[in-house]
């Protein structure tokens, strides 16, 4: 019942050291800037008294996207957590709508990770309707929710556990009704943290992404759910995971967190400075 790492050596290193030393290069980088450091600061204030919070993150390989996740972990990393919900969209178009796994834990080149069965079975007793079905296959082939566990494991954090969530169904009303069931099963003696994982407008020119990735941003920074799916229907074919956001976006609203704040806003041609044909990156908190 251990779900092992499928995707080490492809979207981030496989060998323990490299790993480590990879994911700290990356908050360094964060660091590195005096008004990125600002930022991440008043940032905090914010969010340190909230129970509950949510962050959307991209799912590139570390190379490329790493840096824009980067900045959503060096806040994490300063909260006393140890309790996640991660949120995928399903890349392989396996699942049968809401996909969540009877894994006991995910195993990284970090070691073990468990799976909150507290908040699982909580979650599974409240769709009898089948809305969301035990389908550990698709999480075997999809990389997006195991790139994330090292970033939550290099922060050792004591007793980490996480519920991972595959999300098909991008329409509207799934990703409200999951937003609103995922703000149900929370305990109510813990801090809990969902990461909401998507990447933007894939494979445009560098000026055309950009310009795209703002104004589906703008959507998400103005938390309105019906807007932004007015601006979808331009782009959810170039947007994966557009109704994690959605679900994020509904799921914040319930507890309390009606803002969104940008954290970093990059393309894949920032980094290797091909920008004929580019991914776009982002990171964002709602607080």
């Amino acid at each position: 019942m251990i779900r092992e790492h499928n995707f080490s050596g492809i979207y981030y290193p496989k060998d323990h050291i490299s790993l480590i030393k990879g994911i700290k290069r990356l908050f360094e980088d964060v660091s590195s800037s005096v008004e990125d450091r600002h930022l991440l600061k008043i940032i905090e204030g914010y969010i340190q008294k909230k129970k509950i919070l949510s962050f959307v993150v991209p799912h590139g390989s570390y190379r490329y996207s790493g840096i824009a996740s980067a900045f959503a972990y060096s806040l994490i990393k300063r909260l006393e957590c140890s309790n996640f919900i991660i949120l995928s969209s399903d890349h392989r178009g396996t699942s049968p709508g809401i996909s969540v796994t009877d894994n006991q834990y995910w195993n990284t080149p970090l070691g073990k990770v468990k799976i909150d069965t507290s908040m699982l079975n909580d979650l599974l007793k409240k769709c009898d309707d089948g809305f969301a079905q035990l389908d550990s296959f698709s999480f075997e082939i999809d990389h997006t929710i195991e790139t994330h566990l090292p970033f939550i494991q290099s922060m050792h954090k004591d007793n980490v556990s996480f519920l991972p969530v595959i999300q098909k169904n991008q329409d509207k009303e799934t990703s409200m009704q999951l937003g609103r069931l995922l703000s149900t099963i929370l305990p109510s003696d813990r801090r809990v943290i969902l990461i909401s994982t998507s990447n933007l407008t894939h494979y445009l020119n560098y000026d055309e992404c950009y310009k795209i990735d703002r104004e589906i941003l703008s959507e998400v920074l103005s938390m309105n759910i019906d807007s932004f799916y007015r601006v979808m229907e331009n782009y959810s074919n170039i947007v994966c995971g557009y109704g994690c956001i959605a679900s994020t976006m509904e799921f914040s609203k319930i507890v309390g967190n009606s803002d969104a704040i940008l954290l970093k806003h990059m393309t894949s041609g920032d980094t290797d400075g091909n920008k004929s044909s580019v991914v776009g990156y982002a990171s964002t908190v709602m607080v």
